[in-house]
């Protein structure tokens, strides 16, 4: 084992956390939860509490505690997507971080072991000469699929205990450090199947407009579905419908389908009720529809199926001590925004109850989820004195 050596360089922990693949769906989180708590946590002094709700799906609370005093939690997923279709147009290993004109080329160096890595060289400076107060990193498993097995476990376990949380996830989306995300946006995944009348191709003219054509004015009439939000929050933030995601359907050519299967995707924004936004898409559907089919709708399970969105006030603690730490270290204030995706906050805010900063991290949404995803060398080594100037912050000031 390599334990972490003072003042670690972090491009070179972030090199080994994404040499350890931890896909999901895919190979999951034991190996590198394996390697941050065996070879890099503990070797370091740091406490260890393992909490696996789901076998082989673990969660890391790692703690550095200099008396008593104000608790921060720094929070960041140890799942990555899958490579999936994109590994042909990788120019590098993904699983090998190759550094090229100061950029670090690897599967999740932005989507977000780099930020992992800066917490855990943050947490070590915390340790040797930090302020008095507690600070736990906070390692999720399954952000990735809905957060299951991860933040939405630990806050049914009423953990972490901390005043606080900051997650590291990209505060970027075309460059770095751009907005420091208030908003977290939730998801809502369905399908919608389609039926018709299956038949002789030849005879399409008797049988009607097929499946997959009506399913494709379906997805059409998504494209300009507006869901209903009923209270907007205090942060600008909009939902992203997605249809067209998966599409199934048909039987072999020579035949007209009688059944399509589409899935389509909404992100949500706080203010947006389950049952209303329900019911309005059963309303586009059927509109979409009319008399030449039959159609369901089946929400996914889980989290998949409705994660709500959240909201942090922009007068709580820690984003004053957040942006004092931009201040500091970005030289300038980080403009508050909603982050397009969903994260770990709707469970640590809006089911414990844990004011959360949803994104405050390294690298940019863009070049995630997709071939040759990157992050600057030189932001990872600011995200580690931004950590370090935010523990501080709010330890001194809570």
């Amino acid at each position: 084992m390599v334990p972490l050596e003072p003042d670690t360089d972090v491009l070179d922990l972030t090199r080994r956390l994404v040499a350890v693949d931890s896909q999901n769906p895919g190979t999951g989180e034991q190996e590198i939860a394996d390697l941050v708590e065996h070879e890099v946590a503990r070797p370091a002094g740091f406490s260890v509490r393992r909490v696996e709700v789901t076998p082989g799906r673990p969660n890391l609370i790692v703690s550095v505690e200099n008396g008593t005093g104000p608790h921060l939690a720094l929070s960041g997923h140890l799942d990555t997507k899958p490579v999936g279709e994109a590994r042909a147009e990788w120019d590098t290993d993904p699983f090998d971080l190759t550094v090229d004109g100061g950029i670090a080329y690897g599967l999740g160096s932005t989507d977000m072991k780099g930020a992992v890595s800066a917490m855990l060289v943050a947490l070590q400076r915390q340790a040797a000469d930090g302020p008095t107060g507690r600070v736990s990193l906070v390692l999720t498993a399954d952000e990735e699929q809905g957060s299951d097995s991860g933040a939405k476990a630990l806050a049914e376990l009423d953990l972490p205990d901390a005043d606080a949380i900051v997650i590291g996830e990209p505060s970027g989306i075309d460059d770095p450090w751009e907005m420091m995300a208030l908003v977290s946006r939730g998801i809502c995944c369905f399908e919608i199947t389609v039926r018709t009348v299956q038949g002789h191709s030849g005879l399409s003219h008797r049988l009607g407009r097929n499946a997959v054509l009506v399913a494709a004015d379906v997805l059409h009439a998504l494209e300009s579905f507006a869901p209903p939000i009923e209270t907007p929050g205090a942060v600008a933030a909009e939902p992203t419908v997605n249809p067209g995601i998966l599409v199934s359907g048909g039987v072999a050519f020579g035949t007209s389908p009688g059944e399509c299967t589409v899935g389509c995707e909404i992100r949500l924004v706080p203010g947006m009720d389950r049952d209303k936004v329900q019911a309005a898409i059963e309303q586009a559907v059927a509109d979409a529809v009319g008399a030449t089919a039959r159609f369901d709708i089946a929400y996914l399970d889980g989290s998949m199926g409705w994660m709500p969105a959240v909201e942090l006030d922009p007068r709580a603690d820690i984003v004053t001590a957040a942006q004092a730490a931009c201040r500091e270290v970005l030289g300038r204030e980080l403009p508050v925004r909603a982050y397009p995706g969903g994260t770990d906050a709707t469970y640590f805010m809006g089911q414990a109850g844990i004011p959360t900063i949803s994104s405050l991290g390294p690298g940019w949404l863009s070049v995630a989820h997709g071939a040759n995803e990157k992050v600057a060398v030189a932001d990872l080594h600011t995200a580690v004195d931004l950590y370090q100037h935010l523990m501080a912050e709010f330890l001194r000031s809570a």
